[in-house]
């Protein structure tokens, strides 16, 4: 029994490392404030996770299965390893993009970030670890209730506080169709737990659904449509996106990068494991939602990006269509599990790595205007002439976006080819039309980036400063760094894309 004690403890230690560090902070903050010593153990405490995650990848790939299902109400294996780390590392980043950020906020102002942050973290861990509603409802609030704080964490701004209070409610309404979803599921199958729900579903899968019938079927059916509602406000296609441009504008760049990247790995995470347990007749009727959903996501998202001034806006409608290429996998995957998975996780990382660029450089461009605080810094008219001032900034831009775009050479082209093969292999005509028709458009907003930076300087249409002996110090900070792996990331994969896809094979 201590054995077992032990072995679960051992399954469960990246999240009781994220504990452990947010109680440290917590005690930190109430006795001596420092923005760069909590940094440093928010770092800490999230590789020390991410290590262990690795090692548990590694170490225990024949015998996790033995003592992966934990009280039925997480079940940790080889995927769930990886979504993990992927959460802990987008979190990561978010830190270390974060800190130069706060340096500009009064001292009593920072740490909380951090606290917020990792609170967060541990709720998209959870997440991915998820093998009951309960738990999935819990790691979702977790993920939000943080992020309305991060959101509105620079209470200076007008903007940030009022797509702080928009997300707030959203949320909120959010959060009671998923619990709404979640008792009708209850009532319809007596359980919360996904193997139990899973046996229910499968003894009763011969079962007419009809609405003349209060069935045990038509109840979970009408509460799993409800949480679609509810986590499709987290994952933000249409028709459940109104929230996303206001809130990526409003927050500051690096909260921006953690709402897009480890929040929507941990949401899709769980997707994953719930789709998977779902049998074929119930995955009929969420297909024609979610594929309707996800080309209407697409499209949307295209086009009302090629409008915009703001980059921020840009890429928060960028995010939208991101989000139905991921609803589209996901919709598959009572078609062809396995590629769907490979193309899932594929397409989720390249995402990953590209945002967290995209962000970073954002982040260091907006801070180094001369006015900190202006309204317009976020606007796509700063990039103009970049090129001139900081070339090799500049190409490790072009380098992401193109990422972003999906064009060849790119990590990004890898996840968008995986996705062009699943609509053919499942034959999904439709689908596919939809997703070249929009990478066709988002090439419009993304090449509009990329003439930006290589614009004549002496025509730059911003009247807002750059601080260029600020900027051009970028390679010295351990952002820049940052930045540079990802740049590496991103072409390594993008040449050599077998390492990539044999790892994700291999689980």
């Amino acid at each position: 029994m201590i054995k077992n004690c032990w072995d679960n403890m051992v399954i469960l230690l990246p999240i009781l490392i994220i504990g452990i560090t947010i109680i440290v902070i917590m005690l930190s903050i109430a006795w001596n404030r420092g923005n760069l010593k909590h940094a440093i153990v928010t770092v800490v405490g999230l590789i020390v996770s991410v290590v262990l995650s690795f090692n548990m990848m590694v170490s225990t790939k024949n015998n996790i299965q033995e003592n992966s299902n934990i009280f039925q109400l997480v079940y940790v294996d080889n995927f769930s390893i990886l979504h993990t780390v992927l959460v802990v590392f987008s979190s990561l980043a978010s830190v270390i993009s974060g800190y130069s950020w706060l340096l500009s906020y009064p001292n009593d102002r920072r740490d909380e970030f951090y606290l917020l942050l990792l609170l967060s973290t541990m709720g998209g861990v959870l997440l991915t670890i998820t093998n009951h509603l309960v738990i999935l409802f819990l790691g979702i609030e977790l993920v939000s209730i943080p992020m309305c704080g991060l959101i509105s964490y620079s209470v200076f701004q007008k903007r940030s506080i009022e797509s702080g209070i928009k997300y707030i409610i959203l949320s909120g309404v959010s959060s009671s169709f998923l619990l709404f979803g979640i008792a009708f599921i209850y009532c319809g199958s007596g359980s919360l737990s996904f193997i139990e729900i899973k046996e229910l579903m499968l003894t009763y899968s011969n079962t007419k659904i009809t609405c003349y019938q209060l069935s045990p079927m038509l109840l979970i059916v009408i509460g799993l449509s409800m949480m679609m509602v509810g986590i499709g406000f987290k994952l933000s296609f249409v028709p459940f996106h109104v929230w996303v441009p206001d809130v990526y504008q409003g927050a500051s760049s690096s909260v921006s990068m953690y709402l897009a990247t480890g929040s929507k790995v941990a949401v899709v995470s769980a997707l994953i494991r719930f789709f998977l347990i779902l049998p074929d007749q119930y995955n009929e009727i969420l297909y024609i939602f979610l594929l309707s959903s996800a080309c209407l996501s697409m499209l949307f998202g295209s086009i009302m990006a090629i409008q915009q001034r703001s980059i921020k806006r840009i890429l928060a409608y960028a995010s939208i269509t991101n989000s139905g290429y991921l609803l589209a996998m996901l919709s598959t995957l009572y078609i062809n599990t396995v590629i769907a998975q490979e193309a899932i996780h594929v397409y989720l990382i390249s995402y990953l790595i590209a945002n967290i660029g995209v962000f970073g450089i954002i982040n260091m461009v907006s801070g180094s205007c001369v006015e900190k605080d202006n309204k317009d810094s976020d606007l796509i008219y700063l990039y103009d002439g970049l090129f001139w001032k900081s070339p090799v900034l500049s190409v490790m831009f072009t380098i992401i976006i193109l990422s972003l775009a999906g064009i060849p050479l790119t990590f990004g082209f890898i996840g968008k080819f995986y996705l062009l093969l699943l609509g053919v292999s499942s034959k999904l005509w439709i689908l596919t039309t939809f997703i070249i028709i929009s990478s066709i458009i988002s090439m419009c907003f993304y090449l509009k980036i990329m003439a930006n930076l290589f614009r004549d300087y002496s025509m730059k249409r911003s009247n807002i400063a750059i601080d260029f002996n600020f900027l051009s110090n970028w390679i010295y900070k351990i952002e820049g760094w940052m930045i540079i792996i990802m740049v590496i990331i991103i072409l390594y994969c993008g040449l050599y894309p077998q390492s990539i896809i044999c790892l994700i094979q291999s689980m």
